[in-house]
């Protein structure tokens, strides 16, 4: 019996001995080949030099927008922009615009019907042009894709800076409205959607802030425009 016993057993612990060394022998040979093909834990994220490069070009721009935070007119501004990047993040902008072109909001209409004793023009601080100085920063840079098709490339960034309004201000009395100059500061932020090379849409909200005789304002402006981008230098 004792015969029987060990001619049974002896086989049956060899497959078990085989069985404990095959995973080590086989499995993980194959699991390294299977994850040189299919793991990407160990894959570096992706770099490399942006499509639409902006570094060391000037930017021209022209912008129309609408400042909606008036209490008494809607303005329309038109700007146009002289941007320089340095780099593709860091760079410097000078911007004039017009905002002579308005219209009354209906608070200022309904003062101006039935309120004969006050002009119209005694409302309020008529902005009429700006001159402003910038800092930009745009530290992202990207694609938007629909599978395996590139649509655009954009990037995003802010700016901040200081500059000049110039406005028809109604002096404290509100005897007499003046042309008058302004300090501002300036904090906004902005995107480009390039379409070519040396094309871009531009998006931008932004804040103005500065001081009339008397009051505080603080115009928020939402704008549109068309970037073209000269050859890098």
């Amino acid at each position: 019996m004792n015969h029987f016993i060990a001619k049974i057993a002896c086989p049956l612990m060899a497959c078990l001995i085989l069985l404990g060394f095959a995973p080590c022998a086989f499995a993980d040979p194959i699991d390294d080949d299977l994850n040189e093909v299919w793991t990407t834990q160990n894959v570096p994220a992706q770099t490399g030099t942006p499509v639409f490069s902006a570094a060391n070009r000037f930017e021209l721009a022209l912008n129309i927008g609408i400042i909606p935070t008036d209490d008494y007119y809607n303005y329309f501004p038109i700007s146009v922009d002289v941007h320089y990047r340095f780099t593709a993040m860091w760079g410097a902008m000078i911007r004039g615009s017009i905002l002579m072109a308005h219209s009354d909001t209906t608070l200022s209409e309904f003062m101006a019907k039935h309120q004969d004793t006050i002009e119209t023009k005694m409302l309020g601080d008529e902005q009429r042009g700006d001159l402003e100085f910038l800092a930009t920063f745009h530290p992202v840079y990207g694609k938007s894709t629909v599978e395996a098709f590139n649509l655009t490339h954009f990037d995003w960034g802010i700016f901040a800076g200081v500059g000049m309004v110039f406005s028809n201000s109604v002096n404290k009395s509100h005897t007499s409205v003046d042309l008058k100059t302004h300090a501002q500061g300036i904090f906004g932020t902005d995107a480009h959607i390039f379409f070519l090379d040396w094309l871009a849409l531009r998006l931008e909200a932004s804040l103005r802030f500065y001081h009339a005789p008397t009051q505080w304002l603080v115009p928020c402006t939402f704008s549109v425009g068309v970037s073209f981008f000269l050859p890098e230098l």
